[in-house]
């Protein structure tokens, strides 16, 4: 398993952020500062930016994609390599999440697209509608026993980690019938943001993690009548069952998924390829014949 984390360090993120545009950190060797890493990123990046999202009510301009990938994986156990996250934002927040890899075994280039916001939202490939969900992604929910957010932001983030610390993520990791998996929080957000149009002065995205991240958590301060609060919404990132448990409360038990269609609000996608082009990655390398 390998796990390349993009997003500002904990310590660059003490000022936090200033306007509707998250920050964000270089990529480090393993995130694909190597040829062949940037040509598989290319790869990717060509064919999202193929899609454009739009969320109803906010005009024709589409959201924004973030292409550098908040996330890098590899899980040798299920043959899944090449694995990259990204997102999506309108005005500063995180809208949709794009979970996609190269299945080895299969040969087939998963993806799965997770809905983060309670808005109506469109995904467009070219003049088409790809993906519109009849139902709402994550509706938000109130953290009604937790402080009250801090006036800085360096406080805000250590209050944000320790809520996703609060959150027990259990996932059917394998399939119907598997063992319960307790998934692991990524401490360091996957995306920090802002976007006072929508009344949130701090925000950050979590990741809960097997190989690749199974489910993630939206933390908010938002602006309300009574003033500033914690707001929060989870959403799944695969097909297997999760469940969300939050001081020994189920929050949000999301079933298996067997079939899937382009108006729900997680839909996952195999698409065939036969002729990717980087080989397969596991593959270990033959030794050179000794003269």
């Amino acid at each position: 398993m390998l796990i390349g984390l993009l997003g500002l360090p904990i310590g660059a993120q003490e000022n936090g952020p200033t306007d509707s545009t998250s920050s964000r950190q270089p990529s480090s060797p393993a995130d694909g500062n190597s040829a062949t890493g940037k040509e598989k990123l290319d790869f990717y990046r060509s064919r999202l930016r193929e899609h454009r999202l739009f969320v109803e009510g906010r005009g024709d301009k589409p959201c924004e994609l973030i292409e550098d990938p908040l996330i890098r994986w590899d899980n040798p156990i299920s043959q899944n390599a090449d694995g990259m996250m990204f997102l999506w934002t309108d005005r500063g927040r995180p809208v949709v999440v794009t979970n996609g890899f190269f299945n080895v075994s299969s040969r087939f280039w998963g993806r799965v697209f997770a809905s983060l916001t309670d808005r109506p939202i469109e995904m467009k490939h070219g003049d088409q509608s790809f993906w519109k969900p009849q139902r709402s992604g994550s509706p938000l929910k109130p953290l009604d026993d937790a402080k009250p957010p801090a006036d800085k932001p360096a406080a805000r983030l250590v209050q944000m980690r320790n809520i996703a610390k609060e959150f027990q993520v259990i996932c059917n990791w394998g399939g119907k019938g598997k063992s319960d998996w307790q998934m692991r929080l990524l401490p360091t957000p996957l995306y920090r943001y802002q976007a006072l149009d929508d009344g949130i002065v701090d925000g950050a995205l979590f990741g809960y993690i097997q190989s690749g991240p199974e489910a993630v958590l939206l933390v908010e301060a938002r602006q309300t009548p009574t003033g500033l609060e914690w707001q929060y919404s989870t959403s799944r990132c695969t097909t297997y069952r999760i469940r969300f448990v939050r001081q020994d409360k189920a929050v949000a038990d999301y079933p298996h998924i067997d079939e899937w269609v382009n108006t729900d609000s997680f839909y996952p996608l195999h698409v065939p390829l036969k002729d990717y082009p980087f080989g397969n990655p596991f593959e270990k390398a033959k030794p050179t014949p000794s003269k």
